[in-house]
């Protein structure tokens, strides 16, 4: 009897470890733009971009995008999302009626052909 309780113990015990370092490996995996290290955040809001609408060229985790300008084809920002939206790939992006997109930081990454970007980000506010 004692043998059967320590051999229950041991699978419990195992279960239960097995869940939780699965939840700490997978909360890990998470890692949004904010943590990137080449995401600088401005202390106060910077100047508004003129763009009434994005076309998103690629969707990334945790509600950031990077997408081209409607005006400006040629330029490239990175759309930040705190209201838990996604993007998609091909998605256009309206200003919101009532807010203007605002630069608030820059990013800095290596793009697929191996040259490093520095895009602004922009967040859109109140106006």
């Amino acid at each position: 009897m004692k043998k059967g309780l320590i051999f229950l113990g041991g699978v419990v015990t195992g279960v239960l470890l097995t869940f939780l370092f699965a939840f700490m490996f997978s909360s890990q995996k998470e890692t949004s733009v904010k943590e990137n290290s080449g995401l600088t955040m401005f202390e106060q809001p910077g100047d508004v971009i003129t763009e009434k609408s994005f076309k998103v060229i690629q969707a990334l985790e945790q509600g950031a995008a990077l997408a081209d300008g409607e005006k400006e084809y040629m330029t490239t920002f990175l759309l930040v999302n705190d209201e838990g939206k996604y993007y998609y790939d091909h998605e256009i992006v309206k200003v919101p009626s009532g807010k203007v997109a605002r630069q608030v930081g820059i990013f800095k990454y290596t793009s697929g052909g191996g040259l490093d970007r520095t895009v602004p980000v922009v967040k859109f506010m109140d106006k």
